[in-house]
């Protein structure tokens, strides 16, 4: 067996275009999902980390949106890039599951292990009590924003994509998403303005 040629398609899997994998997908060839499953992997979760904000969630959601990406594939127009269409999967998921834990606590939903940990044990325990209230008070602002902007502002601010990418998700103009996320971030410095301002009360 000749190992180099035996090692060459992974090789090219891995320097190959997105486009270039889905037509080999699409072709029957399992190994192309598995490169671009490998090559946005990480984002991905990070990105639907930050919307469900604790790892099991994102863990069960990034699953989730592999598999329907997979049986999606064919549907794939090219119209925007592989990511974008397969993260629009995923937020379609999220949004399903906010709606059905709609009753669930925002302090429930923290996840305190994302709050830095502080180099002085002394202080450590403290530390991490007031930024877990942060995170907790932040994300309160964040659910009562109207949904419209609430959502923008999660995409651009949270989960750093651009205009473009978030008009892709949303099928919104560009205009749009500027508008609605300067409102929201307007909103959202009102709110925990009136948070600060009642906790001094």
């Amino acid at each position: 067996m000749n190992v180099q040629n035996h090692s060459k398609p992974a090789d090219e899997a891995v320097e190959a275009s997105d486009d270039a994998l889905i037509g080999r997908a699409l072709a029957g060839e399992p190994a192309a999902y598995d490169s671009l499953v490998r090559r946005h992997a990480g984002r991905l979760l990070t990105m639907i980390r930050a919307q469900v904000g604790n790892r099991d969630d994102a863990e069960d959601l990034m699953q989730e949106t592999l598999a329907q990406a997979y049986f999606k594939l064919d549907t794939f127009a090219g119209k925007s890039s592989f990511f974008t269409w397969m993260y629009r999967i995923a937020f379609n998921l999220t949004i399903t599951k906010r709606r059905k834990r709609r009753l669930e606590s925002t302090h429930t939903r923290t996840n305190i292990e994302t709050a830095p940990t502080p180099e002085d044990p002394a202080v450590a325990v403290d530390q991490r009590m007031a930024d877990a209230e942060q995170i907790a008070r932040l994300r309160s602002a964040i659910d009562r924003l109207e949904p419209n902007r609430r959502t923008v502002l999660v995409l651009r601010d949270i989960d750093g994509l651009d205009y473009g990418e978030i008009a892709e998700i949303l099928a919104i103009p560009k205009g749009t998403v500027r508008s609605r996320l300067h409102r929201a971030r307007l909103d959202l410095r009102d709110l925990l303005s009136r948070d600060e301002t009642i906790d001094e009360d």
